[in-house]
């Protein structure tokens, strides 16, 4: 059981960044809007609110699910730049932690979404995104089996090389473009060492002369909003009592998608144990009036779906919260992140529409 879970937890550790990964890019000249994006990435948010998270991994063994908490985590931010009272800022980062998961597996990938609002975003609503930008940072995997993977970290290993991949994008109502770059380092950087690793790759897409991905189909979404915002426009309106279904267009490497809210149903409670080494609890806590929320992206072009599901609060400082996220790709494999309890400022929601 043990093997069939070290294979396992590599296997959704590639899948659970699919929704982030580039495709080709396409010849362009037009680098100046990839500059600006840059620049407002580059900007600096005051964080109003973070949530931090801990991931579980989990194998159906028949007829009873087995695993093991703790294998890695993240968090999710939002703030605002201390710049400009229009810039909002998204931010999440998630993945394994080589120190706790088997065979110290590093797969992880961040994300940070820019939105500009035509007013301050305290008073702002996503529909009033004029222009965005998404800066995402990844430990790359060409690997398609946990076997591929694990191939591939025994060659790092070896060679003392390790591949990242970086995407930054703009996305506008008449335009959307994205720049992807690789990244061969010598330092093997994990989920701990983002503030060190983000500007060696912010630094790399700046020097970049690759060629940028364009999209200017007068057809295409004309939404300005990329992922991470429209997941927390639909977030919002669950929370609000919109009914299922909900969907938004947004692209993403200016590729069209589409994302649906498929169900929305009431969880009177969900009470959350995980277990340590020797069976310590590390985490325990039971939560009351949540909303299960269904979510499946789907690319415009190959049909492709991506499934997660959001446990999200509906009272009080967890009201728009994600107390727990879930991806399961296929009928035998789970990675789910659970909220570590804390104490959030009042009245902040994470991952909701900028109008609250």
């Amino acid at each position: 059981m043990r093997a069939a879970r070290q294979s396992a937890l590599a296997t959704v550790l590639l899948l659970l960044f699919s929704i982030f990964l580039p495709a080709s890019s396409s010849p362009s000249a037009d680098h100046q809007p990839i500059e600006e994006a840059l620049q407002w990435v580059r900007h600096s948010p005051a964080h109003v609110a973070q949530y931090d998270y801990m991931m579980t991994a989990r194998v159906r063994l028949l007829f009873f699910w087995a695993g093991k908490d703790d294998v890695g985590g993240g968090y999710i931010r939002r703030g605002v730049s201390t710049d400009d009272s229009r810039l909002e800022f998204i931010q999440v980062l998630f993945g394994s932690d080589p120190a706790k998961a088997p065979r110290a597996i590093n797969r992880w990938g961040a994300g940070t979404e820019v939105c500009w609002h035509n007013a301050p975003v305290a008073s702002a609503h996503a529909d009033d995104i004029t222009s965005s930008a998404f800066f995402g940072f990844m430990k790359s995997s060409r690997g398609k089996s946990a076997a591929e993977m694990q191939s591939e970290l025994e060659r790092e290993k070896k060679q003392g090389l390790h591949d990242f991949t970086g995407i930054l994008s703009r996305v506008e109502a008449s335009r959307a473009i994205s720049l992807v770059v690789p990244l061969e380092s010598d330092t093997d950087y994990n989920l701990h060492d983002y503030d060190r690793a983000e500007p060696v790759m912010l630094e790399r897409l700046a020097d970049s002369t690759r060629p940028v991905r364009s999209l200017q189909d007068s057809s295409r979404c004309s939404r300005s909003a990329e992922f991470l915002a429209t997941v927390a426009e639909l977030l919002d309106d669950a929370v609000d009592g919109h009914p299922a279904p909900l969907s938004r267009c947004y692209v993403y490497d200016a590729q069209e998608n589409t994302l649906t809210v498929e169900k929305i149903a009431p969880l009177e409670s969900l009470a959350v144990r995980l277990h340590g080494r020797d069976d310590v609890v590390l985490l325990g806590a039971r939560y009351k009036k949540l909303l299960q929320v269904d979510f499946v992206s789907t690319h415009k072009l190959t049909g492709k779906k991506v499934y997660f599901t959001i446990y999200s609060g509906t009272q009080g400082v967890l009201r728009g919260v994600p107390i727990q996220i879930c991806y399961q790709p296929n009928w035998w494999f789970q990675v789910v992140l659970n909220l570590r309890p804390q104490t959030p400022a009042p009245a902040q929601r994470v991952l909701s529409s900028a109008k609250n």
